[in-house]
């Protein structure tokens, strides 16, 4: 993300300022706070809808003017899990500036549903193969032909829309083709016999748009319950955080506490019930601002995948009724 970002606004002479929102990751948040001071130009930060945890495009607009040289937005929230309309926002900044560079970390969103960068018209779009079962220490980024060919960071001999640097560990792409192929199944499973019909970026969406369903129904479930258990909503004790009821705009995410618990001791709680999650509190450097702009003290994240179950759901509700009930 700083590589990126500050070749864009090192890289063009134009522009007065730049933005991004209170609710970025610090990877993408920073990038645009550092080379604003770089480049001498004014820091704008868009603060999150504190209802849905989200950002409004509507409010995002009032940020950004004809000298805005860059607009950071991440896809999704990595604690509230609400999903944001990359794509018109995109399109309206542009309606207000045509040369306005659009970025988008989507570290959070990757794992839960499709991402079409050229549908965005997005100029930068970034992910984090850890997120879903690829490895640590190396991460993937587009960007768009008009910045691929900006003065970077290369070597001489390079051509002008090479980034890499040095060579790349093998191992990083046959983790990532894994996860790829992994998906492709996905598809392929419910494509059947006319599978071999479609080409392997075909596959691929189709696996994620059904990863995408299952996790909306495990969603659903996590906050409603069954007859047997009830959901987040539910249980006496817990709040669940940003909530909201169209669930289409959000992820497999729920910011969630339990009335007279600390956020640490809470997890520290379920990792004894084999739950492993985290918290997210005002005295973390990484998580202060996020959840001071959602208006909170802190949160636990709840973060399972699609390749969890409704047991495993189910699991989780009993533990945390048993956690709220003091048990």
């Amino acid at each position: 993300m700083f590589h990126a970002v500050g070749t864009i606004m090192e890289g063009v002479n134009w522009g007065k300022n730049a933005v991004t929102s209170a609710l970025e990751h610090p990877s993408a948040h920073d990038a645009v706070e550092y080379y604003c001071k770089k480049t001498g130009r004014e820091f704008r930060e868009v603060p999150a809808n504190k209802v849905t945890g989200g950002l409004d495009p509507d409010e995002i607009m009032k940020y950004v003017d004809k000298d805005t040289v860059l607009l950071s937005i991440m896809a999704a929230s990595n604690i509230s899990g609400n999903i944001m309309d990359i794509k018109e926002i995109a399109r309206r900044a542009k309606e207000i500036n045509p040369d306005i560079y659009i970025v988008s970390d989507a570290v959070q969103h990757a794992p839960h549903a499709v991402i079409d960068v050229e549908d965005w018209d997005v100029d930068v779009c970034n992910f984090a193969p850890y997120k879903f079962f690829g490895v640590r220490g190396c991460g993937y980024a587009y960007v768009s032909d008009r910045v691929a060919v900006m003065p970077h960071i290369k070597l001489t001999c390079k051509d002008d829309n090479v980034w890499a640097l040095g060579t790349p560990a093998p191992a990083n792409f046959a983790a990532m083709m894994a996860v790829i192929d992994y998906v492709c199944s996905i598809g392929k499973h419910f494509l059947g016999d006319s599978a071999q019909k479609y080409n392997k970026r075909e596959l691929f969406v189709e696996g994620m748009n059904h990863i995408h369903l299952q996790e909306r129904a495990l969603l659903y479930r996590m906050l409603e319950g069954t007859d047997k258990v009830p959901g987040l909503r539910h249980i006496p004790g817990v709040q669940v955080y940003v909530d909201m009821e169209d669930l289409t705009y959000k992820d497999l995410i729920v910011a969630m506490g339990i009335e007279g618990i600390e956020y640490a001791e809470c997890a520290r709680r379920y990792l004894e019930h084999g739950v492993t999650l985290f918290e997210r509190v005002k005295s973390s450097p990484y998580s202060k601002r996020i959840v001071e702009t959602l208006g909170l003290e802190g949160a636990l994240r709840v973060s399972p995948l699609h390749c969890h179950g409704t047991d495993d759901i189910d699991k989780f509700l009993k533990i945390t009724k048993d956690i709220a009930e003091g048990k």
